[in-house]
């Protein structure tokens, strides 16, 4: 099944690949990393926006920002 969407930078639909990447974050003093889903466009190698793995990848951050302010209490 192919991955289709609407690249900003091509202006047209293209297939896009979905890459794991680590994301570090610092947010008011409290880092913490996380596994992130990141998109990117076939063609031109940006990244691309795909709402269900954006909602996805805010889950997971929730999740590690929770897992960091529980360890430093």
């Amino acid at each position: 099944m192919e991955k289709i969407t609407y690249c900003e930078n091509c202006c047209k639909d293209t297939e896009y690949a979905i890459r794991d990447e680590i994301i570090s974050v610092d947010l008011k003093g409290v880092k913490f990393t996380y596994g992130a889903l990141v998109p990117y466009c076939k063609e031109c190698q940006n990244e691309v926006y795909i709402p269900e793995v954006n909602d996805l990848n805010i889950i997971r951050a929730y999740k590690a920002q929770k897992e960091a302010l529980e360890k430093g209490k």
